[in-house]
């Protein structure tokens, strides 16, 4: 391809600069100080995330807007390094830049005299309301890692600029490579190594400290280039010759825009159905990293005839993951998405490698990476909860890089594309028409066959083999080595075709029973009919409560009158002492819990989703659990753990008799809310030793028993699990802990049918705001 501009053993000058400096002793610096600003880069962001997490309610969004915020700053980074290079002599780019990073370890040291820690706001940066989390979440960022994270950004390819320039028969692409895997390794050995072994604050520290080892490197760079010799005019004419073209361009944008937002839209789809936590930040990210690395580092790596087939194999797996999702064990869901995030990234990024410029385009050409990588995250955090009422970006993400990877071959005259494949397109039409068959019978989806017909599956591949036959007779006597269309194109069209249509009837399918669909920064919320009389809210693939229209007063699903929760509420209603009593809900889901409340009784929910609140408040809810009860409902919006302690501190305990933590964010549990830092808090708010503290840890894919466990050891609890379903209630069972100071509260006789055994509490178990291992609950099958 001539505009693949792949010239990166050029002999003449490449820029502006011209210098010779000690090859092995230079290469080194540039090496280290290049490695040392990635793995720092990344680091900052894991610890960044876990530390403002709990302030915003523990929820998927906020690991989106935290990448929001990084992307945005690697691309002021990266227009600041392009700016540099293009506009400034090689002196002037060392003295600015090394006036730019002392201001910025100034910065450090400012926050580590004021906050006590280095890069950790103090308390009084916490929020004061759920208003506004993406503009609070952006300001708190800027403030605490701004114009370091600026500098990491912008040293990268600026250091891969002056290198270049310093070494003009050696490609600087290798030390992209290399910076992606330093950017890897901070990833990988944070959820293994930093975050179990050091407090976060620790964390904070240990980073600033190598900050300023960064720093020193980078100021040695910088004195070779501002010792280096004058600059060299660069060649009029080679400039011209290696120019890139518009369209050229315009994929160096799209390319990075796309694997971007597949990255987020994944992540976001592992988060909402496990939890919101470092390792499901890290697994997607470090994928879109190996890529970079793979795609980056040798040109042979890449091979369209291997990562091509293995974008359209992963294209079934992931509709099997969107329709079953509900059923899928978690490591096939998390697998499942894995490989199709990998093979989407390797697809957009192995083609931007075909793409990459001559060294002189290089600040460009890593400028428009990464104005791509922040549209693409600003796409998924900013404009899809806007435009979708559902997590359908990824559906958007996952049909655009099957486009581009297109559009990228079809400028090539040497690949498949121009090849016709006689057997291709008919094999992928007989794949496809089978497809659901196969779905029906292996996969366990018994509706799929009748939303094959209700999405028009069948008469779009039909009129597709239609048009595929009256092509191949047209084309059966042409003897060109390129037809006008051939079996390989028409192979592609199917694919996307049939492609576009599944995930147009994924979306399609939970309308047939909608009642009402909302989406904002906390959840995407669904209102449908489940059953005759009976609407359901839904976050994700997870019930959140439901209401029957025949017995509005009567609660349902979890907490129903024969499950745990239940039996303990009409326990507890015979009074013991004091009478009425005093309910505190965290998190309300439909306000079932309001069915069990009795005249001079109070309850207090808390509840993080104004929509939610909505829901069950108002002239015409659509819930009446709250309105029909009884008992005065208090509903206090907000995370519930920075309300409890707020209140703590302004008017003292709240005394409840029963303080019931049942807060999800689909099925991921908020891990803020079950840490021993949460347990001290809910503690301060109980009334007396007999008032009793609920956990519900009913979840398909975490065992959290043996979390809460630990927690009722280390704090002297008594502790009573009600997890078996009573009678033919096998199937839909729920699981509560209850702790108490005092045994006897929870020694109630019409538990005994329902009590299961809590695991032997182990001290490793005990998890804090600094420490929690997912891996060890995990529910494998």
């Amino acid at each position: 391809m001539s505009e693949t501009l792949v010239l990166e053993q050029q002999d003449s000058t490449s820029g502006p600069l011209a210098v010779s400096l000690p090859a092995s002793r230079t290469r080194f610096r540039y090496g280290f100080t290049i490695f040392c600003g990635a793995f720092l880069l990344f680091q900052v962001q894991l610890i960044l995330g876990k530390y403002i997490l709990p302030w915003f309610g523990g929820t998927p969004a906020v690991w989106t807007t935290c990448m929001l915020f990084f992307q945005l700053l690697l691309l002021g980074g990266y227009l600041y390094a392009h700016f540099l290079s293009s506009k400034l002599s090689a002196r002037t780019q060392a003295i600015v830049h090394i006036a730019v990073i002392s201001v910025s370890a100034g910065v450090i040291v400012l926050g580590a005299a004021f906050w006590k820690t280095p890069l950790l706001p103090g308390s009084s940066w916490r929020p004061a309301s759920s208003d506004f989390p993406i503009s609070q979440i952006l300001r708190l960022l800027l403030v605490s890692v701004g114009l370091p994270f600026l500098c990491l950004s912008a040293s990268a390819p600026l250091l891969q600029s002056w290198f270049a320039r310093a070494y003009p028969g050696k490609s600087p692409y290798r030390l992209y490579a290399l910076s992606n895997t330093g950017s890897l390794l901070g990833l990988v050995t944070y959820p293994f190594a930093i975050e179990p072994g050091f407090r976060l604050h620790l964390q904070a520290w240990l980073w600033s400290a190598a900050y300023m080892l960064f720093f020193a490197g980078l100021i040695a760079c910088a004195m070779d280039i501002k010792r280096s010799a004058k600059p060299a005019a660069p060649s009029a004419e080679l400039e011209e010759a290696i120019q890139p073209s518009g369209s050229v361009q315009l994929l160096w944008f799209l390319l990075p825009a796309f694997a971007s937002l597949m990255l987020l839209a994944t992540t976001n789809l592992m988060c909402q159905e496990v939890a919101v936590v470092p390792f499901l930040w890290v697994l997607p990210l470090s994928l879109y990293l190996i890529s970079f690395i793979v795609c980056f580092d040798n040109p042979k790596w890449y091979r369209r005839g291997i990562f091509h087939v293995l974008l359209v194999a992963s294209l079934p797996m992931a509709l099997l993951v969107l329709l079953s999702s509900i059923n899928a064990p978690v490591v096939r869901q998390v697998s499942v998405l894995g490989l199709v995030l990998f093979a989407c990234c390797m697809v957009c990024h192995g083609e931007l490698a075909r793409l990459k410029p001559h060294p002189s385009h290089l600040t460009r050409f890593y400028l428009l990476i990464s104005a791509g990588g922040a549209a693409g995250g600003m796409f998924v955090a900013l404009a899809a909860p806007r435009i979708f009422s559902g997590f359908w970006e990824f559906h958007v993400g996952l049909i655009g890089c099957v486009l581009l990877g297109i559009f990228a071959i079809a400028r090539d005259r040497e690949s498949w594309w121009y090849r016709n494949k006689p057997y291709l397109g008919s094999t992928i039409l007989l794949a496809l028409f089978m497809a659901p068959e196969f779905l029906w019978r292996y996969a366990g989806l018994a509706d799929i066959q009748s939303a094959m017909y209700r999405w028009h599956y069948y008469p779009l591949l039909t009129a597709l083999a239609i048009w595929a036959v009256s092509v191949a007779i047209k084309n059966r006597n042409t003897q060109a080595s390129y037809r006008p269309i051939n079996s390989a194109q028409l192979a592609s069209v199917a694919i996307i075709v049939a492609l576009a249509a599944s995930l147009y009837g994924q979306v399609q399918f939970d309308k047939l029973r909608e009642v009402r669909r909302d989406r904002n920064f906390y959840a995407s919320l669904l209102i449908r009919r489940s059953a005759l009389h009976t609407i359901e809210l839904r976050h994700g693939q997870t019930s959140h409560g439901s209401q029957s229209s025949v017995q509005p007063t009567e609660p349902t699903s979890y907490y129903a009158r024969h499950r745990g929760i239940g039996l303990f509420m009409e326990a507890k209603a015979a009074c013991t002492s004091p009478c009425p009593l005093r309910y505190g809900i965290i998190g309300m889901g439909a306000g079932t819990l309001a069915a069990y409340g009795r005249p001079g009784d109070t309850f207090r929910f808390y509840e993080l989703n104004p929509q939610v609140i909505g829901y069950s408040t108002g002239s015409r809810p659509y819930f009446t659990y709250i309105h029909d009860s009884p008992a005065r409902v208090e509903i206090m919006p907000g995370d519930a753990r920075l309300s409890l302690e707020r209140e703590f501190s302004e008017s003292g305990s709240q005394k409840f008799d029963v303080l019931v933590v049942d807060a999800f964010s689909s099925d991921s549990i908020p891990l803020h809310l079950l840490t021993q830092e949460a347990i001290e808090i809910y503690l301060e708010h109980l009334r007396g030793p007999d008032s009793v503290l609920v956990f519900h840890i009913s979840n398909r894919m975490l065992d959290l028993s043996p979390v809460v466990a630990a927690l009722a050891a280390h704090n002297r609890l008594a502790a009573v699990r009600l997890h078996k379903p009573h009678g033919a209630d096998i199937a839909d069972k729920s699981d509560w802990i209850l702790l108490s100071r005092d045994p006897y509260a929870l020694a109630i006789n019409s538990f005994q049918d329902h009590l299961d055994s809590l695991p032997p509490p182990d001290p490793t178990m005990l998890w804090t705001d600094d420490f929690s291992n997912l891996f060890r609950v995990l529910r494998l099958h």
